[in-house]
C-alpha cells in the first residue's frame, strides 16, 4: 500500500467526532483532476508516500497507539487502494474500521463506518451505495442550497467550507440557517482545526 501518513488523534467531524482514532492516509486520488476543473481545492497533502505491506502498516498503527481500536481510512481517495483483503486483515487484528470517501466507487465490504463526502453525482452514489451509508457529509459555501440526497444514511451532516485552517463565519452562518430550516441535517464543524491537533 502507498501510505502518505499514519497518525493518532481524535475524529474531528461527523458522527464519531471526539473519538480516538488511528488515521491512515492513503496516497493518491482519482478525483484530483475533476476537483481541480470544478475549482474544489483539497485541504490535505496526499501525493508523498511510503510503500508498506499490511504487516508493516499494522506495526505502524500499533506504534502510534497500542490501545486504539479504530482505524480511519482516508486520503486522497482511499478506495483507489483499499481492498477487501486489507479490511479483512485489519479486522482479524481486532480493529474496527471507518472510511472517508468521495463516493467515486464502492467501498470494500466489512467496514464498520462509511462516511461519504460526495464529489460525484447522486446517480453514481445510488449505484455504489444502494443500501445506504453510515453518514453523508456535504461541505457548503454561503448561497448553496441544502443537499437533496437520494442515498439513505443514518446521519446527515453539512459543514461550512473553511478558509484553510480558519473557520469562515459567513459559510458557518449559512450552514446554521440551513440546519435550522431542515431538521434532517446536523451541523458538523472540522473540530480538529479548532483543536489544532491535526
Amino acid at each position: 500500500m502507498l501510505v502518505t501518513e499514519v497518525f493518532y488523534t481524535l475524529q474531528g467531524e461527523g458522527g464519531r467526532v471526539g473519538s480516538p482514532s488511528i488515521f491512515v492516509r492513503l496516497s493518491g486520488c482519482s478525483m484530483k483532476e475533476g476537483c481541480l476543473r470544478s475549482g474544489i481545492l483539497c485541504d490535505t497533502e496526499f501525493e508523498s508516500h511510503v510503500e508498506m505491506t499490511r504487516e508493516q502498516l499494522l506495526d505502524r498503527c500499533r506504534e502510534v497507539s497500542p490501545d486504539c481500536g479504530w482505524i480511519v481510512w482516508t486520503g486522497g481517495e482511499p478506495t483507489d487502494q483499499l481492498t477487501e483483503e486489507d479490511v479483512r486483515f485489519f479486522s482479524s487484528q481486532g480493529y474496527a474500521q471507518a472510511i472517508e470517501t468521495s463516493g467515486v466507487r464502492p467501498v470494500p465490504p466489512g467496514l464498520d463506518w462509511i462516511t461519504v463526502s460526495p464529489k460525484v453525482s447522486e446517480h453514481v452514489l445510488l449505484r455504489h451505495f444502494p443500501e445506504g451509508v453510515t453518514e453523508l457529509r456535504y461541505v457548503r459555501h454561503a448561497g448553496q442550497p441544502i443537499p437533496c440526497p437520494q442515498v439513505k444514511a443514518q446521519h446527515y451532516f453539512i459543514s461550512p467550507h473553511s478558509d484553510g485552517d480558519r473557520l469562515n463565519r459567513q459559510n458557518l452562518d449559512a450552514c446554521i440557517t440551513l440546519c435550522l430550516a431542515n431538521p434532517l441535517w446536523r451541523l458538523s464543524l472540522q473540530a480538529h482545526k479548532v483543536w489544532t491537533l491535526r
